[in-house]
């Protein structure tokens, strides 16, 4: 025990403590709290070993507390500074501080924090003569509750953040019970399937899957509540609230506890309709293109057999051949600019007659705008290219002033719509029935009549070729007016 006052105490109050200092001679020392003593006007009396460990040094005989702490900062734990000493609260009150905690900058710039207790000291009157001061070191408290704080708001932080990601994200997320039952959806959930979350809730698995796609799933999610599939994932189709089919990708993972036992799934949920859409249209294609090409060889394999046989010479079949070969390319072209799905009669005659126009009065196209479907449109380009080949060769297109005027209509025939086409030659040599029917002129008959189920007539008139072709609307699905 420390005594810092060499001198006698005023009477009768320092009778009184002076007696009671003597009573605990030895006492303080082996206090496991720091403890000081002092009297009624803050003076230090005693004080022990400890409490000089966190004063960090020893008080002068007889120096006030308020004097011998002047140098230290005395804070709350939150940091604000103390508008009064608690020593001084104490000593003019009369009433004890229970459990105060505070922060101390010492002099020598160490941070402490420290538990006190004041109690008043009195003497037999009751009359206030000093107090004790005992305050424990609480720093390293401090610091752990300070780190779990931290540690739990940065837990709380990333929980929300996690919540935030889970209600916010752009994919589905859903917790299932082990028995079917929801637990929890976000709000991409609600948005794919269009049922609120209250509906979701109160409803299980497989409620609006797909009845062809539910078995695979529920098998699945069957094995992985067993514990013998870890993670799974499947595509099947899902019936909306509005009715509409749509394609969903699932992935399923189990949540399990330290033991292994299974507490619930998770099922990640993506809406892949459009893509499912674009396989769709890609085997479509494919298999559409399988399909063109086997036809196109076919007629190619078909021309080249009926113009040998009409060639007199290899030169004249390769003439004829190439030229029935850019005839067939042009429609090609024309339908690749509309992604195969028509083609526009204007368009498709300009292409052929682009050879061969010497001037805009040479060739006259006039009629409305016509849309013809794929097959259609190589029909008829085959045609036209025979004319206009006939024509270029020996007709009106052969001689400086000949020309050629191309009529069309939508008409009513045999009671339905028909396709009227006028090809009619001026201006070009005189012309005389051929001795016998051409290749070019049994294509043309074949290829309306056959594939179209239209009719042809063709008239060798002196003063030009005629040909007037009447096809079905129908077999062209065409619509008028439209390009």
């Amino acid at each position: 025990m420390r005594d810092s006052n060499d001198g006698p105490h005023p009477a009768p109050a320092a009778q009184a403590l002076g007696a009671m200092l003597r009573a605990s001679d030895g006492i303080l020392d082996i206090l496991p709290v720091a403890t000081f003593v002092c009297d009624a006007r803050g003076t230090i009396l005693q004080y022990n070993r400890r409490a000089v460990e966190i004063w960090g040094e020893e008080p002068r005989p007889g120096q006030r507390h308020e004097d011998f702490t002047r140098g230290a900062r005395y804070c709350e734990i939150d940091g604000t500074p103390l508008k009064r000493s608690m020593l001084a609260e104490v000593l003019a009150s009369g009433t004890p501080l229970r459990d105060a905690e505070l922060q101390v900058v010492r002099m020598d710039g160490r941070r402490v924090f420290v538990s006190v207790n004041i109690d008043p000291l009195r003497d037999a009157q009751g009359k206030l003569v000093g107090a004790v001061n005992c305050f424990l070191d609480i720093t390293e408290r401090h610091h752990i509750n300070a780190a779990l704080e931290a540690s739990r708001l940065r837990a709380r932080e990333q929980e929300q953040r996690l919540a935030a990601t889970y209600e916010h994200a752009a994919i589905g997320i859903s917790e299932v019970a082990p028995d079917g039952r929801f637990l929890r959806v976000n709000e991409a959930i609600t948005a794919i399937t269009g049922f609120s979350r209250a509906h979701l809730l109160a409803n299980r698995l497989y409620t609006h899957t797909h009845p062809d796609d539910a078995d695979a799933d529920r098998d699945a999610f069957r094995k992985q509540v067993a514990g013998t599939l870890d993670f799974y994932s499947v595509e099947k189709r899902f019936v909306r609230k509005d009715g509409r089919v749509i394609w969903i990708s699932v992935s399923s993972s189990p949540v399990r506890d330290e033991s292994g036992r299974l507490l619930y799934l998770v099922r990640v949920v993506q809406d892949i309709t459009e893509r499912k859409a674009a396989e769709q249209r890609a085997k479509l294609l494919i298999d559409e293109l399988n399909h063109r090409v086997k036809n196109t060889l076919a007629t190619v394999q078909s021309l080249a057999s009926q113009t040998a046989r009409a060639a007199p010479t290899p030169a004249s079949f390769r003439e004829s051949f190439e030229g029935r070969l850019v005839a067939l390319s042009k429609a090609h072209d024309q339908l690749t600019m509309h992604h195969w799905e028509s083609a526009d009669l204007r368009e498709l005659l300009s292409a052929g007659f682009a050879p061969y126009h010497g001037g805009a009065e040479r060739v006259v196209m006039r009629g409305e705008d016509v849309v013809l479907r794929p097959r259609a449109a190589l029909t008829l380009a085959m045609t036209f290219h025979e004319l206009i080949t006939n024509a270029a060769k020996y007709g009106a297109l052969s001689a400086p002033g000949g020309g050629v005027e191309m009529r069309w209509q939508i008409v009513e025939a045999d009671g339905m719509p028909t396709l009227h086409v006028e090809w009619r030659e001026q201006g070009g040599p005189p012309v005389a029935p051929p001795a016998r029917r051409s290749f070019g002129t049994r294509l043309i008959e074949s290829g309306v009549k056959a594939e179209l189920g239209g009719r042809v007539e063709i008239a060798f008139a002196r003063e030009g070729l005629r040909c007037d072709l009447d096809i079905p609307l129908a077999s062209l699905a065409v619509k008028a007016g439209e390009g």
